[in-house]
């Protein structure tokens, strides 16, 4: 086990949430990691601290122990900005406010339970006592090591559901890496210092390759975004039993829209076929779609085995609500080795030649039709809207609600008493998931914005022969299942998609 105290010296910690809407408080996992590895960066970037993130950041997200704080009232502050000349007297003034909180202990602990070996705990003690700030420059800090032994108990561990707080995850330091930009700086340094010595030709050589190799000017710092999110709960809080588990990992893969044409709910089969293309497309790479890609065996037949689907997330379950779509996401099955994963998908999300992401327009993840083009990115923000974050489709939940229609196996008897809900019975269990307790069959979608089932295209894939039968439903499970819940014929483009409510009875369930 291994633990880190945090004092802060003032009384108080300034750190806001992004964007600026709350101070942050308990400090995020990921906060301290950064600091810890500025603290690198900043004395010399030791390979004995270097091997000790690595570890840190392999590690699972760890268990805390914080006071409360109470936010004090923003005062707002005028700064001069750097960008015009003549004097500070002759700069315009910014707005600017730093969020503080109030602590009612001034240290907080982060603990893991994992044990390093004797070499990294003192380099991680070195880096420690490097750290003199977390979050705002007036945020001073004190930071150690606990003694083995003196490790605190926690009050706020991993959970389910709860306060999400970033954390470090594998990779961070590359990451961190490339928003230091150490390299780059010493290199611009460098050929500056050698241009302003230079004569002549000499001279004006540096002067071309300067422009070549930072056609901006002086590289700039860029803010680091580590963006995997952790939520945590008071022990007391947590429920002893797992929830269980559908097919599909609950770690969507969450794209939003950048740039191209509105689309409504009833857009989904055009969006999800054109990201499933773009996703085939980008597997050409790694020799060719898999079976968890293509839902086919290597001779064409369906896979009998669950495969990647592809979801609409739309403006849903909101009093305002239209159902239009904000972005898609990408539904894995359970059990994807990460290597693999990477080998056909990493092509989707990053250029194979340069290895640069795919964000932002002209640049992004194109899926397209006939008719309309979209961009989409890599959902990374720290606040995005609540369509756009996983949590909000895959719960865990026992009560959960169509967003899209679910399209039945076959048609029902016409003359067959509850015979729509003997097969949707059969289509969760076709889908791979637990027993029902209590089904509701319903026009209209019980989620505000999803609109009635006949406002959405019939599912026609398959051939004309298949049923096309497509209804709303409600459900509650037996026991609380983690998402995503997806159902019916359609679930692999986004028909029968689910999401969790709060309970069965009336219209805002």
């Amino acid at each position: 086990m291994i633990a880190f105290g945090v004092r802060y010296l003032a009384g108080y910690a300034c750190a806001t949430s992004l964007p600026l809407e709350s101070a942050e408080w308990p400090v995020h996992p990921a906060r301290v990691f950064m600091a810890l590895a500025a603290a690198h960066f900043e004395s010399g970037a030791s390979p004995a601290e270097r091997e000790a993130l690595e570890w840190m950041e392999e590690l699972d997200a760890p268990a805390m122990k914080a006071g409360l704080g109470v936010e004090r009232a923003m005062v707002k502050t005028y700064v001069p900005v750097n960008d015009h000349h003549g004097g500070i007297a002759g700069r315009s003034r910014q707005e600017k406010a730093q969020r503080k909180v109030w602590l009612e202990d001034d240290t907080v602990f982060l603990i893991w339970q994992e044990t390093p070996d004797a070499s990294l705990r003192g380099a991680l003690e070195e880096l420690c006592s490097k750290v003199t700030r977390i979050g705002h420059s007036s945020s001073l800090v004190q930071m150690w090591v606990v003694g083995p032994g003196d490790e605190p108990k926690p009050n706020m561990i991993p959970a389910k559901k709860g306060q999400g707080m970033r954390v470090p995850g594998a990779g961070a330091m590359a990451e961190l890496d490339t928003a230091f930009n150490a390299e780059g700086f010493r290199r611009f340094e460098q050929l500056s210092s050698e241009f302003e010595r230079a004569r002549g030709r000499e001279k004006a050589a540096l002067k071309t390759q300067l422009a070549e190799e930072f056609p901006s000017g002086k590289p700039e710092y860029r803010r680091p975004d580590l963006a995997t999110w952790q939520n945590y709960a008071a022990p007391a809080e947590i429920d002893d039993a797992e929830p269980d588990e559908g097919p599909f990992d609950s770690n969507l893969i969450v794209l939003s829209k950048f740039s191209g044409k509105n689309l409504g709910l009833e857009g989904t089969l055009q969006l999800t076929g054109a990201l499933r293309n773009a996703a085939m497309k980008a597997s050409e790479y790694a020799g060719g779609p898999p079976e968890w890609l293509s839902g086919h065996e290597r001779d064409g037949s369906p896979s009998k085995a669950p495969h990647a689907a592809f979801l609409p997330l739309a403006f849903v379950g909101d009093a305002y609500a239209d159902g239009h779509l904000l972005g898609a996401a990408i539904a894995l099955p359970r059990g994807i080795d990460e290597e693999e994963l990477r080998r056909v998908l990493g092509p989707l999300f990053f250029d194979p030649e340069t290895g640069a992401e795919r964000r932002g327009e002209g640049t992004g993840i194109g899926v397209y039709n006939h008719y309309w083009r979209w961009e989409l990115e890599r959902e990374t923000r720290e606040r995005p809207p609540v369509a756009l974050r996983a949590a909000t489709w895959v719960g865990p939940s026992r009560n959960w609600a169509s967003v899209t229609p679910v399209v039945l196996n076959h048609y029902p008897k016409k003359n067959r008493e509850g015979d729509v809900e003997r097969i949707l019975r059969e289509v969760f269990q076709t889908a791979l998931l637990p027993e029902i307790d209590a089904i509701r069959i319903q026009s209209a979608s019980a989620i505000e914005g999803a609109g009635h089932a006949r406002s959405m295209p019939e599912f026609e894939d398959g051939g004309p022969g298949l049923c096309r039968y497509q209804t709303h439903v409600q459900v509650r499970f037996r026991r609380p299942v983690a998402g995503p819940v997806l159902v019916g014929r359609g679930r692999y483009r986004g028909y029968g998609l689910f999401r969790p409510t709060d309970g069965m009875e009336g219209k805002n369930a």
